[in-house]
């Protein structure tokens, strides 16, 4: 019985399509290389382009996951940015990977319509004091300004908690040039 696909993309430095166990697992993908070895025209029926360093494939797979080529990438240390699309059974999700001390791997629940990260509004509102979504006592003319620094905080660390910055693609692709 075979697993269910659904439509994902993968973004890495074009320089890993270089090794040769990754370029391997692309050509098993369906992704076809020039003889020179570089990445060739569009002999592929799969969604592959190449743009300011940065490899980027599109294809159906298995639960929406590229395996095997992200167990891979992790091993090398070679950073990615995965997203599957929504599927019938699960939300989309954005799988981040960047190497080094720490290691930063996250998970991010996206949004069915935009895919961008999903905040749970009971959580922020458990983060906010319930001041915040009360208008003014009649002799007060405004919020007090600590309650509002005080959420402002509670946010914040909310928000780096479970949405950290990463450092993007980019910074891999000015290091290995």
């Amino acid at each position: 019985m075979s697993s269910p696909t659904s439509s994902a993309n993968i973004k890495f430095p074009v320089s890993a399509t270089k090794d040769a166990k990754i370029r391997e697992l692309l050509e098993e993908a369906g992704v076809r290389f020039k003889e020179t070895g570089d990445l060739g025209d569009p002999l592929y029926d799969l969604d592959v382009d190449v743009e300011d360093g940065i490899f980027f494939l599109q294809n159906e797979t298995a639960y929406g996951e590229f395996g095997d080529l992200e167990a891979l990438l992790i091993e090398k240390g070679i950073p990615f940015d995965r997203t599957s699309d929504m599927d019938w059974n699960r939300p989309p999700e954005l799988r981040v990977y960047r190497p080094g001390e720490p290691t930063f791997e996250h998970y991010f629940a996206l949004d069915a319509d935009a895919y961008e990260p999903v905040v749970s509004v009971a959580e922020v509102r458990k983060l906010l004091p319930a001041s915040l979504f009360l208008p003014p006592a009649e002799d007060e003319d405004e919020l007090d300004p600590w309650t509002v620094v005080a959420a402002g905080k509670a946010l914040d660390a909310y928000l780096n908690e479970h949405f950290p910055v990463y450092p993007p693609l980019s910074d891999w692709v000015k290091e290995n040039s």
